[in-house]
């Protein structure tokens, strides 16, 4: 990884103008990722390609996304206090505040990242999907 993308990714709070937009859109995938047993190498490269499409004109914020994903997967992995739970309430709580981040959410994305090859993984993850869907029917009615 560059260390260019490491110390923005770092500092991201000091560099980056709307970080926690792109902190969002990584607990969004995080989440997707996190539900399957086994996250592969194909499921980063997925990733980063979605991320090229988030950011067409931004190659380091396409990267720090990616990034930033890994943090929050390796976190939840690591760390007994943080779990799949604690992020999708993060999520809510996150969504409940800032009602406009609905808009970040692209389920076609998300869909990119559903698995194929497992069955347990992808009925997890279609949970995670629908409470996705039900969290911008939600924040997109509420307009307080």
């Amino acid at each position: 990884m560059k260390f260019k993308t490491q110390f923005l990714s770092f500092f991201r709070g000091i560099f980056l103008f709307n970080y926690r937009s792109l902190e969002f859109r990584s607990k969004i995938f995080a989440s997707i990722l996190l539900a399957k047993s086994k996250i592969s190498k194909n499921d980063y490269l997925i990733l980063s390609e979605i991320s090229k499409e988030i950011y067409p004109n931004n190659q380091s914020r396409a990267d720090i996304l990616v990034q930033v994903t890994k943090e929050y997967i390796a976190t939840v992995e690591t760390y007994k206090k943080f779990s799949l739970d604690w992020l999708l309430k993060d999520i809510d709580r996150t969504l409940k505040f800032q009602k406009r981040y609905v808009k970040k959410i692209n389920f076609e994305h998300l869909r990119r990242l559903i698995s194929i090859e497992n069955e347990d993984d992808a009925l997890i993850q279609q949970r995670i999907y629908e409470f996705l869907i039900s969290e911008v029917k939600i924040y997109s009615q509420d307009k307080r």
